[in-house]
């Protein structure tokens, strides 16, 4: 583990030479395939993930067995952060979405490093309250707007480079709703020119269009 690959990382950026030599010391680096059991909601976790290739998908489970995903997590990104500072066991599950490499950080070895770094300690607490702004956003999107204009949020975060790089289902399970409506609404932009239904993946042709029926 190098000084580099962990200055990628945005929660570790900033942090000093000492601070980071001290973190790559104590790193691990793990792979998963796809679709595999990354972490289990409701067991006690190893350690802080750090994603550096692929995409992770942050789920939690209702009794009656019906699915809300929290976030897709990419390159750079960190989860997990919660349940190794309350100790607590995990309030979601992840799973990888693609071929997918982490970093992980044993929970002693964080305590230690926030002990011995307090710039870590700072870094760690600026993601985490950015990590908290996103989880009240998705309540209010689920709260307070519909469908439709749930899917157009999604989509606008999925298409920075204008493509969706996600299925019908997937799309359905991040807006809170099931494929079928999920399908409905779609067509529905799609019919309105503001987006292009292609297999496995959306093309945005109208952000600015999208935009305005988050706000419907």
């Amino acid at each position: 583990m190098t000084i580099d690959e962990l200055r990628a990382i945005p929660l570790l950026a900033l942090l000093d030479d000492r601070t980071l030599a001290d973190t790559a010391r104590r790193m691990h680096r793990s792979s998963f395939r796809p679709g595999q059991q990354i972490l289990q909601e409701g067991e006690q976790p190893p350690g802080l993930f750090f994603v550096q290739r692929g995409r992770v998908r942050l789920s939690c489970m209702a009794a009656d067995g019906r699915e809300q995903v929290l976030a897709m997590v990419g390159p750079g990104e960190h989860f997990n952060a919660v349940p190794l500072f309350d100790g607590n066991p995990n309030p979601s599950s992840a799973r990888a979405m693609s071929p997918v490499i982490c970093l992980l950080l044993p929970r002693e070895d964080l305590i230690a490093l926030i002990r011995q770094h307090p710039d870590f300690a700072l870094a760690a607490l600026n993601a985490m309250a950015g990590q908290l702004r996103e989880l009240v956003t998705l309540v209010e999107d689920l709260a307070f707007r519909s469908v439709r204009a749930r899917m157009a949020r999604q989509l606008l975060a999925e298409a920075g480079s204008g493509a969706a790089e996600l299925t019908h289902q997937e799309l359905a399970e991040r807006a809170g709703t099931v494929r079928e409506i999920a399908g409905r609404a779609l067509r529905r932009l799609a019919e309105e020119g503001m987006v292009r239904l292609e297999r496995g993946r959306v093309i945005v042709l109208d952000p600015e269009g999208l935009a305005r029926v988050i706000e419907e």
